[in-house]
């Protein structure tokens, strides 16, 4: 809009600028037009055009700020709804964790109390990004450096075997939303450490890195429950641990895939012992098809 080619607006498209200054170029303009058209509508008042016109910019003023308001309270609202999601994302996989160690009796002893143990707070969140693939969101895992590397094998065993779970006679998919693509990251997790967990449940650097207070505040237990997984549980199945799969000794092997749950989207090849589901993988004891 150029000053010099009459007013902004008319009275028939009549606009405002919210975001800009109250007494902007526009603004006075546009207070311009509502005075003119304002004194011949009530042609009995005995104001002037120009008090009008700034009685209106005063209530431009009050505009703003009732716009800045509504505007940080989208913002607050949709923080608030984010948050929830991710509560709600952590909440689905600590049950979904925690049923699946229930339905493996020969690991159950182990499995169910380390998930309980852990709680909701031992969960990892995610962040979302929606740059996610074919369309779809990716969550990334934010790292909770405290938590060891034998707790997040069995936590990552256990989405492996919700996986096979999901499929029934004939490696048929059951019906129902696959689990979230959540991939690692370098992204770590600001909440502090779950409380009263058995020592050997903490990383051992990041534990013995911490002052006498810290620890004393952890009130850390004697360990309760072997952590070594079943060998058969691993042998047919990849661990995801931090990008790579990884067997019962901690043997890295090497993975393309930085997660399991991508899937069984992506499964072109259903095997019992094809846990990952992942084309990419090159680690997987059933075939060895390289893909």
């Amino acid at each position: 809009w150029d000053p010099r080619h009459g007013p902004c607006c008319t009275v028939d498209d009549f606009s405002v600028d919210l975001q800009g200054y109250t007494r902007s170029e526009w603004n006075r303009s546009a207070a311009q037009v509502f005075a003119v058209e304002y004194l011949r509508r009530y042609k009995g008042d005995n104001y002037t055009l120009e008090f009008v016109a700034e009685a209106w910019l005063t209530r431009v003023a009050g505009m703003k700020a009732q716009f800045k308001n509504l505007q940080q309270d989208k913002a607050i609202r949709k923080d608030r709804k984010a948050l929830h999601r991710r509560r709600q994302r952590k909440q689905e996989l600590y049950a979904c964790r925690l049923d699946t160690a229930y339905q493996y009796a020969e690991i159950k002893d182990q499995a169910v109390p380390v998930v309980q143990s852990l709680g909701l707070d031992g969960m990892s969140s995610d962040e979302s990004d929606h740059e996610g693939h074919d369309g779809e969101a990716t969550y990334h895992i934010l790292d909770k450096d405290w938590r060891s590397q034998h707790i997040t094998a069995w936590l990552r065993m256990l989405d492996a075997l919700h996986l096979r779970l999901r499929y029934s006679g004939e490696w048929q998919a059951t019906s129902g939303a696959w689990p979230h693509f959540r991939t690692s990251s370098l992204r770590e997790s600001v909440r502090p450490a779950v409380g009263e967990l058995p020592t050997d449940f903490y990383s051992h650097n990041w534990y013995q890195a911490q002052s006498s207070f810290v620890k004393g505040q952890l009130k850390a237990t004697k360990p309760r429950v072997s952590l070594v997984i079943p060998a058969e549980y691993l042998k047919s199945a990849s661990i995801v641990i931090s990008g790579l799969t990884t067997d019962l000794h901690g043997m890295s092997t090497g993975c393309l895939n930085s997660t399991i749950y991508q899937t069984a989207r992506w499964s072109a090849v259903k095997c019992p012992n094809h846990i990952c589901y992942y084309p990419g993988c090159r680690a997987c004891v059933c075939s060895p098809r390289r893909f």
